[in-house]
């Protein structure tokens, strides 16, 4: 029956199209429907070329995705799920291409080209779904457009592959999927010199740059990492169009640029001082490239990046997102007083609804667990739920009600949000209340107050209504060394001592780890601290040197 109840109150937020095109991915198989009539394609000597991955294929065939190493046995593994189906996508995404010194395997990555070509036959396999097919068609086109020779076998196979592709967009899904597949006809239909293509391309990114770019600059699934890739299929259109400007519309050109440096302000926002991501939602690094690669291709393509000033104080509200970041010296607070993302779209959406995390100087101090796995795993299931995150747990229950491995049933509305600047005493106040531990016969609000300034952090929690029991916890970064003793908490961090006095409150440590990468555990510490009232009140004060 409960089962039921998350069904019902999962598909009810869906939009029609993604129930229309359901049915109709069931009752239409894709094909191809388009015949090569020339070889030659177009190239362009104003595309800046970037060399945005890491090496994960070698002449020995030990390929290395998401932190799992395997000998490759080809043909067998295009379509051997192991040791994950993220880890096969990852095979079929022909990222190496574009990785360092590419340019030193040519001939390796033209024998897997046509390796995969001879092995993966039209429409069979893992390798012709449209998200690796959209990906792989780019990744081999930018290539070629940086100088990589293409036989005639791979260029009428990618032809083969937009052609098949044009008739599996993921319109059932849309989001960060449908955009890619969105992409992928573009670079092919200016390429090959497909105008159907294009204006299939055109016309469906011109309606969903804005519906998935929010005012503030955040991808809409808030998620800084699906953010940072998003943001590189954006940077290469605009190489696109600026390279081929008699095959692309002004309209499109004048979108992305628009578009783009609010979407560098916000990826800078979202970004710890170590220059890597935070973890809100579905968040891992190692997947799109580096902040610092992402930064540096924007500025080969003419954008100015304007890193924030860390000896200020203040606070960037990101308010169409929801995020709050927060600066004092040189420490950083990012708040999650968003909503959980699209309603029709939050499969990568954690009920982590008002978690935080924080850095004193280059050294994280607060962490949410991250995700290191996709799939049905409990693992998964658990880096979603609410007591992976440094938020509040009611009555055992998640904020959002995350199920299955990308499924939300009832969700967690942020109902007000406030944020306040005090340039005197260089002080920052964050306050947010949402309804998610709220039913029609009783629950209760979550309402919390951050007070943020040079060497202290005081969170304040309340519960408004009806509850048995609630825990807030607060999750540390590995590297520190954590103790909790006569109800005195201590941090040592490699420039600053923190402490705590939990004397009043019902506080405990206990083991933990952190996924800071697909396939990747290390242990650290979280604090739990049980409500013994309505309100719980945690003052955390800090040395530096």
């Amino acid at each position: 029956m409960k089962k039921i109840f998350f069904y019902v109150n999962t598909v009810k937020y869906l939009k029609w199209q993604q129930v229309y095109f359901r049915l109709i991915r069931k009752l239409l198989k894709p094909k191809v429907t388009e015949k090569l009539q020339k070889v030659r394609l177009y190239g362009s000597d104003k595309w800046h070329h970037e060399l945005l991955y890491k090496n994960r294929i070698n002449e020995k065939m030990e390929a290395s995705f998401l932190n799992s190493r395997k000998i490759l046995n080809l043909p067998a593994d295009w379509h051997q799920e192991s040791p994950s189906k993220l880890w096969l996508y990852n095979l079929h995404y022909f990222e190496n291409l574009l990785s360092e010194n590419s340019e030193t395997r040519v001939k390796f990555h033209s024998k897997l080209l046509n390796s995969w070509i001879k092995d993966n036959p039209v429409g069979f396999g893992n390798g012709w779904e449209p998200y690796p097919t959209s990906l792989r068609i780019v990744n081999i086109l930018k290539s070629w457009l940086g100088g990589f020779d293409l036989d005639h076998a791979v260029i009428n196979s990618v032809f083969e592959q937009t052609s098949f592709l044009s008739n599996n967009l993921e319109k059932h899904l849309l989001g960060n999927h449908y955009f890619s597949n969105l992409k992928a006809l573009l670079f092919s239909g200016v390429i090959y010199g497909n105008h159907k293509w294009i204006k299939t391309a055109e016309r469906g990114l011109i309606i969903e740059i804005p519906e998935q770019i929010l005012e503030d600059g955040a991808n809409f699934e808030l998620s800084p990492m699906y953010h940072s890739l998003m943001l590189i299929d954006m940077l290469d259109m605009l190489n696109l169009c600026r390279a081929f400007p008699k095959n692309t519309s002004k309209k499109l050109l004048v979108l992305l640029e628009r578009t783009i440096p609010k979407m560098l302000s916000f990826m800078d926002a979202m970004t710890h001082p170590d220059g890597d991501l935070s973890f809100f939602n579905d968040a891992a690094n190692g997947i799109a490239p580096s902040n610092k690669k992402i930064k540096n291709y924007s500025q080969s393509l003419g954008f100015d990046i304007n890193y924030k000033d860390l000896d200020d104080c203040q606070i960037i509200d990101n308010s169409k997102s929801g995020y709050f970041c927060g600066v004092v010296g040189d420490n950083k607070i990012i708040f999650d007083a968003a909503q959980i993302g699209p309603d029709y779209l939050p499969g990568h959406a954690h009920a982590d609804t008002l978690s935080f995390e924080m850095s004193i100087g280059n050294q994280r101090v607060f962490v949410n667990t991250g995700t290191s796995e996709y799939g049905l795993s409990e693992k998964r299931i658990r880096q979603r739920k609410t007591c992976s995150h440094n938020t509040v747990e009611v009555d055992g229950k998640d904020s959002s009600q995350v199920w299955s491995g990308f499924r939300v049933a009832k969700r967690a509305r942020v109902l007000n949000r406030s944020a306040d600047l005090n340039k005197g005493n260089k002080s920052i106040e964050l306050k947010a209340t949402h309804n998610g531990y709220k039913t029609l016969f009783g629950g209760c609000l979550h309402s919390r107050k951050i007070t943020f300034d040079k060497d202290s952090l005081r969170v304040i929690d309340s519960l408004q209504g009806s509850f048995k029991f609630a825990k807030s916890r607060f999750y540390f970064h590995p590297d520190l060394n954590v103790s909790l003793e006569n109800d005195l908490l201590k941090i040592q961090g490699a420039s600053f001592m923190l402490h705590s006095d939990l004397s009043n409150n019902s506080a405990s440590l206990s083991g933990s780890s952190w996924h800071p990468e697909f396939g990747v555990g290390i242990s650290n510490k979280v604090l739990e601290v049980e409500f013994e009232s309505n309100h719980i009140e945690i003052f955390f004060k800090w040395t530096v040197g």
